[in-house]
């Protein structure tokens, strides 16, 4: 969910009709963003005035998702510095899997999504840094893992964490909790590109609510969960947008093919209000 401009709550307003229980698994709050600090020298986590509000007032908009059985996914993204989440050196990204537990504890956070866009890699790589790599996203992966096996760890399926190699003798399997491709109308096997993942962990047919993106077919839909798919991403949820009557459509869809359901929308609609 685009947080800058969007109020978590909304999550609250699809269930489905017969057995009771919400459509939204998990929220991901788009974004938070690793950047480099010239003065220290160091990486660090950075969180923009709407998701550092968000954090602050979480037993407002967080815990009442978390207290209905939903995850919440803190999103970590490049902003446009050299800091990227698939060029840390090994110990830079020791340290900054540091910083982001940190994080999770602090506001009771379910994990990290991972994605790499936006980056301004610096050539030849400075100190602490590398050329960007999908070893090193594995890396970073790999380490926050490490220190919180219990959370999630979700990859966005673009660009450098299209894929992920073993880290340490571990499977990517094992370290990322699911990958969610990009917007597509199809879907793919991901074991080759995420050895070791199980297939329920594997995402498909993403949907983009900001533009009306939602390609995939009602059949193909089935067809994913038919064939253990069991991940599904949409992105930029929110009533207020020109797309909000086709939004309850795809979710509708949604409710048919993967829970032989229907969706039931509140019509309560939560504004920012900050």
């Amino acid at each position: 969910m685009e947080v800058n401009d969007t109020n978590p709550l909304n999550n609250l307003r699809f269930t489905l009709k017969n057995s009771g229980k919400y459509m939204v698994d998990a929220l991901v709050m788009f974004s938070g963003n690793i950047n480099y600090n010239a003065e220290t020298g160091r990486v660090y986590f950075y969180a923009n005035p709407n998701v550092q509000h968000l954090l602050d007032n979480r037993e407002k908009y967080l815990k009442p998702l978390q207290d209905r059985g939903m995850k919440v996914i803190m999103g970590v993204m490049c902003n446009h510095d050299r800091a990227c989440i698939s060029n840390l050196a090994d110990e830079t990204a020791r340290l900054f899997a540091q910083e982001l537990k940190a994080l999770c504890d602090a506001y009771q956070l379910d994990g990290i999504f991972w994605d790499d866009e936006y980056c301004s890699p610096i050539y030849p790589a400075p100190p602490g840094f590398t050329s960007p790599n999908n070893k090193q996203f594995s890396r970073l992966a790999y380490e926050v893992w490490k220190l919180q096996p219990e959370r999630w760890n979700v990859a966005y399926g673009y660009s450098t964490t299209s894929y992920a190699q073993a880290i340490d003798g571990v499977q990517p399997g094992t370290f990322i909790t699911y990958c969610l491709p990009d917007y597509s109308s199809s879907y793919n096997d991901l074991s080759g590109s995420y050895p070791g993942m199980p297939r329920e962990h594997m995402g498909g047919c993403s949907m983009e609510f900001a533009q009306g993106r939602w390609y995939a077919s009602e059949t193909t839909l089935r067809n994913m969960r038919n064939d253990g798919y069991g991940a599904h991403m949409v992105f930029a949820m929110d009533p207020f947008r020109s797309t909000a009557s086709g939004q309850e459509s795809a979710m509708g869809k949604l409710a048919r093919s993967f829970y032989d359901d229907v969706v039931v929308v509140d019509p309560t609609k939560y504004r920012k209000d900050w």
